[in-house]
């Protein structure tokens, strides 16, 4: 087996002025594991880009849309784990550590038309994602968000 992988990514966590956030289905056939799971929109930071450079750059691809930061700190997460077959790197164990930014999209219409990883999104209330199936860390990251948005009162933040 290969050395592990180490993974740096960023997250995009919309919130609109309802308190709901926006989650996206993942799209990838060739992954069981990861098939039609519900997640957070994002990817992973290329060399030489800042968080906030990947973070436009992957919602631009994804949403087809521009964001705002309403907070400067992200939530800050990871996870490992053993390869699978079908994962995108069966030789070796990943560990991805994620830096997910609640952000404000206001009244832009999202596309996802065009991104071979994303199948759908949707906004739900943050009380709705433990009846969805999700990716792992997904839920984790709606709860802290909501508790970040009541807390620094962020939805009078909102365009």
């Amino acid at each position: 087996m290969k050395p592990p992988k180490f993974i740096s990514a960023v997250m995009c966590l919309p919130v609109n002025k309802k308190g709901h956030f926006l989650v996206t289905q993942r799209s990838s056939p060739g992954n069981t594991r990861w098939h039609n799971k519900w997640q957070v929109a994002g990817g992973g930071i290329d060399f030489g880009e800042s968080p906030q450079q990947a973070l436009a750059r992957e919602v631009q691809e994804e949403l087809k849309v521009s964001v705002k930061i309403i907070f400067p700190y992200p939530i800050v997460k990871s996870i490992s784990y053993n390869p699978g077959e079908d994962d995108d790197f069966p030789e070796r164990k990943v560990h991805i550590t994620f830096a997910c930014y609640l952000v404000d999209i206001g009244n832009q219409k999202i596309d996802v038309s065009g991104d071979d990883e994303t199948k759908s999104f949707k906004w739900i209330n943050p009380q709705k994602i433990h009846e969805l199936d999700c990716l792992p860390l997904t839920k984790e990251f709606i709860e802290d968000a909501e508790k970040i948005v009541k807390n620094h009162h962020l939805l009078t933040m909102l365009q």
